[in-house]
């Protein structure tokens, strides 16, 4: 009896000895299977922040920026002009030291504002930026004349004057060389102000301009200016033959004759001299010459005579 008891317990010792061998090794199994998840579900976290990070500089690195331009479009009057291949979510801009404005997008691809500017030194700083947080920046600086603003533009043997300004423009005064005792003035009473000035001395003068405005603001302006006089034609006749002559000082270029509604005549010429002659029709005879100079300035004479 004592033997089997002894068996028993010997059996007992034996069975717990394995069971608590057996939860040992399912908890580490478990420990081990719970660290590789952590593992890897870490591992996992860390490649797709990386991941991102990369996708997000790569978005960074391959987006365009607005393009932001000015356009003078008067003496005082600018236009900003922002551009892009996406959506415009803002442009801002502020001049000197006046507070942030704003300007209204509607998200369009295409921005433009006409901006007015005070007389003096402009200081521009604009903004803008884009629907994806992607901005650039533009920074200049654009004076103002105090007084109108005059521009001189040769036109066909005249000079274009344009004045501007920030208010009306009084009057504008042009004479020619010292003659100012002879100047000529005109009475504007507008912002802006084309005229166009005859050049009819040859040679080398002076054009001076004085434009004044309305707040006795005053601006001078003087151009050298080459005299371009218009060619010389003179047409005379018989009564069987027209004779053409023309002159210039400085230099004839080409020569057009028309005759009734015959073929035209077109003839270059070398010189500052040109004659020729034309047999008249019967009947009634319709003579045109138009002659160019070396300045492209041309003169016509038109004349009729019946045989």
């Amino acid at each position: 009896m004592n033997q089997i008891l002894a068996t028993d317990i010997e059996k007992n010792k034996k069975n717990k000895k394995a069971s608590t061998k057996s939860i040992v090794i399912i908890f580490c199994i478990f420990l081990i299977t719970f660290g590789l998840g952590t593992t890897v579900a870490g591992g996992y976290s860390y490649y797709k922040n990386i991941i991102n990070k990369s996708n997000n500089d790569l978005l960074v690195s391959n987006s365009t920026k607005p393009s932001i331009t000015i356009e003078r479009e008067s003496a005082n009057t600018i236009n900003i002009v922002v551009t892009h291949d996406k959506e415009i979510s803002s442009v801002k801009y502020t001049i000197n030291e006046e507070s942030e404005k704003e300007i209204i997008t509607n998200n369009k691809t295409s921005v433009n504002e006409k901006i007015i500017l005070n007389s003096g030194k402009n200081n521009v700083s604009i903004t803008a930026k884009d629907i994806n947080g992607i901005s650039s920046a533009y920074e200049t600086t654009i004076d103002v004349a105090e007084g109108p603003a005059i521009t001189l533009t040769p036109v066909e043997g005249k000079v274009q004057a344009t004045t501007e300004s920030t208010v009306n423009i009084d009057k504008i005064k042009y004479y020619w060389d010292d003659d100012e005792a002879n100047a000529i003035v005109l009475t504007i009473n507008a912002t802006k102000n084309e005229t166009l000035i005859d050049v009819v001395l040859e040679g080398t003068h002076i054009l001076n301009i004085i434009a004044t405005d309305i707040e006795g603001k005053e601006t001078r302006k003087s151009q050298k200016v080459m005299g371009v006089n218009k060619p010389k034609i003179n047409v005379t006749t018989d009564g069987k033959t027209f004779f053409i002559k023309a002159e210039d000082s400085q230099g004839l270029s080409k020569v057009e004759i028309t005759l009734n509604n015959n073929e035209p005549i077109t003839e270059n010429i070398e010189g500052n001299e040109y004659s020729k002659n034309i047999e008249l029709e019967n009947g009634e005879n319709r003579l045109t010459v138009k002659v160019y100079n070396k300045n492209n300035v041309s003169q016509i004479s038109r004349v009729k005579f019946t045989k």
